[in-house]
């Protein structure tokens, strides 16, 4: 992540933002569900390292990975990489500390939206920490 960026990238951002300019209500709504399914995601990696189930580690890991690079969340797409790479190893000790850097991130992401697009955009289940 670049030095002056923050937990998320404003470049893609600001490009989604122009892209549904006409729909402000959408946009928030894309972010929020981003929050919430990445939210789970980090909920099934959790429940899939205390069943040692690798294969599934790296395929949820691909999958936030994938949407936190779209919407420019790209520490928790850096650390999903990293679990989806753990998850080929079968390391259930180095996805857990990466999975603590990976809740992390996504934390950081979720304060940074809510400031920029208000506490509505935090999904119903999670607070503003």
């Amino acid at each position: 992540m670049p030095e002056n960026e923050t937990a998320l990238a404003s470049q893609v951002f600001e490009q989604l933002q122009r892209a549904m300019a006409c729909d402000p209500e959408g946009f928030t709504d894309l972010y929020r569900e981003y929050l919430a399914d990445a939210w789970q995601m980090i909920a099934m990696l959790r429940d899939a390292v205390q069943q040692q189930r690798a294969e599934e580690v790296r395929a949820k890991a691909h999958r936030l990975k994938g949407s936190s690079m779209v919407l420019g969340a790209c520490a928790v797409a850096q650390c999903a990489a990293a679990l989806e790479e753990l998850g080929h190893t079968a390391d259930v000790q180095g996805v857990c500390a990466m999975l603590e850097r990976t809740q992390q991130a996504l934390q950081q992401v979720q304060s940074e939206l809510a400031g920029r697009l208000g506490a509505g955009v935090v999904p119903a289940d999670r607070s503003v920490a």
